[in-house]
C-alpha cells in the first residue's frame, strides 16, 4: 500500500470502548479479555480519553498484599477519568497513512482513535498498523510468528550445577496424570501425590502460554497484538493461581 492510502483501508473496526463513569476494574477487564492494548474512553458516546494496558498494570504495584478484594480497592481510589490521558489524538477514516504517521510521531502516542465529525469512535489505529501495512501490506490474521522453546533459566548460585529432570513422554505423561486422577477423585491419596501433580499439571499448563507467548512478544520485536495477548494470559494464569488458592475474587472457568 502506499503512504497516500486513506486509514478506513486498514483501521480495526471492532474497538472495545468504556464510558469514562465504569470502575477502573471493569477497565482491566477488557484488557484482560479482548486482545486489545489502547482502550478508548468515550463519554455520551463522544471520544473523551485514551487507556493503554501498561498504564493499568502499573496499578497492580499499589495494592497492598493484605487488601483482600483487589478490585474494591482500585475502585475505591481511582477513576478513569483520572487515570486517561486526554485530550487525545485523533484521525479521521479519510486520513492518510503518511499523515496519521505524523500525527503519532508528533504527539508520542502509539495508536489514535478513528472519529466520524461528531467524534464518535469509528475504528482504531496504532503505529504497528502503519508500519506493518507500509512494509508489507494489510496484515492478515492468524500470521504467527515462529516460536521457539526458550532454554531452562540459570542457577542464582553462581558455583551451583544445575539439577535438569527429564520430561516425560507423552504417553508417560498421560499415564502419571490418570493415575493422579483416579487416587484424588477415589481418596486413595493419603499423601496428597495425586492431588499435587494435578495442581502443578495445571500450573504449568499456563505458565507454558506465558512462556510461549514471552518468546513471541520478544521475536516479534514488541508487536502490540502479542503484547496484548501476554497480558491476558499471565492475568489468567494468576487468576488460576487465585481459584486454586480459594482466593479468587469471583468463580471463573479455567480456560
Amino acid at each position: 500500500m502506499r503512504a497516500d492510502e486513506p486509514l478506513s483501508r486498514i483501521m480495526t473496526e471492532a474497538v472495545v470502548v468504556i464510558d469514562a463513569d465504569r470502575k477502573v476494574s471493569e477497565a482491566l477487564d477488557c484488557f484482560f479479555q479482548y486482545p486489545i492494548h489502547h482502550l478508548p474512553v468515550v463519554r455520551d458516546g463522544r471520544i473523551a480519553g485514551m487507556l493503554s494496558s501498561a498504564d493499568l498494570m502499573k496499578l497492580e504495584f499499589f495494592v497492598p498484599k493484605s487488601a483482600v478484594d483487589r478490585a474494591a480497592y482500585l475502585d475505591g481510589r481511582f477513576t478513569i477519568g483520572q487515570l486517561m490521558r486526554s485530550p487525545v489524538t485523533c484521525v479521521k477514516p479519510h486520513d492518510s497513512l503518511a499523515d496519521a504517521a505524523n500525527q503519532l510521531m508528533e504527539t508520542g502516542v502509539h495508536a489514535a482513535p478513528v472519529v466520524d465529525e461528531a467524534d464518535r469512535v469509528l475504528g482504531i489505529v496504532t503505529t504497528s498498523d502503519i508500519i506493518r501495512t507500509l512494509m508489507h501490506g494489510p496484515p492478515r490474521k492468524g500470521d504467527l510468528p515462529i516460536v521457539r522453546v526458550a532454554p531452562p533459566p540459570p542457577s542464582d548460585e553462581v558455583n551451583e550445577e544445575p539439577v535438569y529432570h527429564r520430561r516425560p513422554s507423552a504417553d508417560e505423561h498421560t499415564t502419571a496424570m490418570r493415575t493422579a486422577e483416579t487416587l484424588h477423585v477415589e481418596a486413595r491419596d493419603p499423601r496428597y501425590l495425586g492431588k499435587a501433580v494435578l495442581y502443578l499439571d495445571q500450573r504449568r499448563q499456563y505458565l507454558e502460554k506465558v512462556l510461549q507467548l514471552a518468546d513471541r512478544f520478544l521475536l516479534s520485536g514488541q508487536d502490540e497484538h502479542v503484547h496484548a495477548l501476554l497480558l491476558k494470559a499471565i492475568h489468567a494464569a494468576k487468576r488460576a493461581e487465585e481459584h486454586a488458592t480459594g482466593a479468587a475474587r469471583v468463580p471463573f472457568p479455567l480456560e
